[in-house]
């Protein structure tokens, strides 16, 4: 295998992203609601970072550009993760959740300007930081909680293939990125379900009146 299977595998799991995220955009629909307007935001910038990642590898877009730009897409799909642990933990108003689903974008364009080269690492951090956030101090939401930890823990072994240096076993990590993606989805579409509910509670409460 040769780095030409590395560039198909990177636009296969742009596509398998961009497919994913187009499915919760249909069974969902408008982005109406703060959960869901989050999960949006994750799932676009999980497809707009492997798109990209295969658009380099095509040398469609400079490794440069790529490494400044992806820091976008790192930091406000991270941050977005991160403020739907702490969300699992309480009862956020829809005022508050309209507030929080703004900070990442503001936040990721704060790193583009400043800390970009830094952006692999505040994700990882973010990603670690809400699986210890649901750990130790979220005692509901089990099926939520189960799912992010499988999707940290797999995230952690393709983190840890990638500093061996035998080149099958970062293939392996690659093909791991497959399954990180699956499970971000499903964390995702658990916040889709909680937003239709909440939409159909309002239904109802508009109904009695």
């Amino acid at each position: 295998m040769d780095s030409s299977f590395l560039t198909w595998l990177h636009i296969t799991l742009g596509l398998f992203a961009c497919l994913l995220f187009l499915k919760m955009i249909i069974q969902f629909g408008l982005p109406n609601h703060p959960a869901r307007f989050i999960s949006y935001i994750v799932g676009l910038c999980i497809s707009a970072y492997f798109i990209g990642s295969a658009l380099n590898d095509l040398n469609l877009i400079g490794p440069w550009n790529w490494m400044k730009w992806r820091s976008l897409p790192l930091v406000a799909g991270g941050l977005c993760l991160l403020f739907q642990t702490i969300m699992l933990a309480g009862n956020f108003s829809i005022i508050q959740q309209k507030v929080v689903s703004r900070l990442p974008l503001i936040a990721a364009l704060l790193c583009f300007a400043f800390f970009p080269y830094y952006a692999d690492m505040f994700f990882s951090w973010l990603l670690v930081i809400g699986g210890l956030f649901l750990l130790f101090s979220v005692q509901k939401a089990r099926y939520q909680k189960r799912i992010y930890l499988k999707m940290l823990l797999i995230f952690l072994l393709h983190l840890s293939f990638n500093y061996i240096d035998v080149y099958m076993v970062y293939v392996i990590g690659q093909v791991l990125l497959f399954f990180v993606i699956f499970y971000a989805f499903m964390f995702e579409h658990s916040f889709g379900i909680v937003a239709m509910v909440d939409d159909f509670k309002d239904s109802l409460e508009g109904d009695r009146k």
